[in-house]
């Protein structure tokens, strides 16, 4: 998908795919990210209007490392990620990429009706919780307010549950000990 993404005319469309799947972050959260946000030593955005209130969003190193290239390539005027395009934008920002985004999921040979930008977030969280991080620091990566959100986002089926329940199987684990299950 970030292939598609980076062959796209939309020069910022492969920020914004990497953005998804690197944060877990709502497509309106990520389009109205300010440089002026993001701590790059410490590897965090402020959200102050996320949807569950604000927070701070942890950012992986490649997707920092990709947010200093874009803001030397924007210069110090540049206060917006998604900057607006054309003098007759409503907003300072981008307020959508669905449209170019569409297309590079055309392009990746992806179902358009099936993948959408908020896909990436449900990918990035399956991600995560696939890779046998907690459910509270998903929570906190996500920033959803409740678990039972979280698990909605979360996908899990397939060789994940089959290694799961592998860890159960007694016979790769030797005998029961009596005396733990004794009274």
């Amino acid at each position: 998908m970030l292939e598609a993404a980076k062959a796209d005319g939309d020069s910022r469309l492969w920020l914004f795919v990497a953005f998804g799947l690197n944060t877990a972050m709502r497509h309106a959260e990520i389009l109205r990210v300010r440089y002026d946000q993001i701590d790059f030593t410490n590897r965090r955005i402020f959200i102050p209007d996320a949807k569950a209130g604000e927070r701070e969003q942890p950012i992986t190193p490649s997707l920092t490392k990709y947010l200093l290239e874009q803001r030397k390539a924007d210069g110090e005027s540049g206060d917006w990620v998604f900057p607006a395009v054309g003098k007759s934008a409503r907003q300072p920002h981008r307020t959508s990429l669905a449209v170019p985004f569409r297309r590079a999921v055309i392009r990746a040979g992806l179902l358009p009706e099936k993948v959408t930008p908020h896909v990436m977030r449900h990918t990035a969280i399956t991600r995560l919780v696939k890779a046998g991080v907690d459910l509270p620091t998903v929570q906190k990566i996500s920033g959803h307010k409740t678990l039972s959100m979280v698990l909605r986002y979360a996908h899990i089926h397939g060789r994940h549950i089959d290694d799961a329940i592998a860890l159960l199987d007694l016979g790769n684990q030797g005998p029961i000990t009596p005396r733990l299950h004794a009274a």
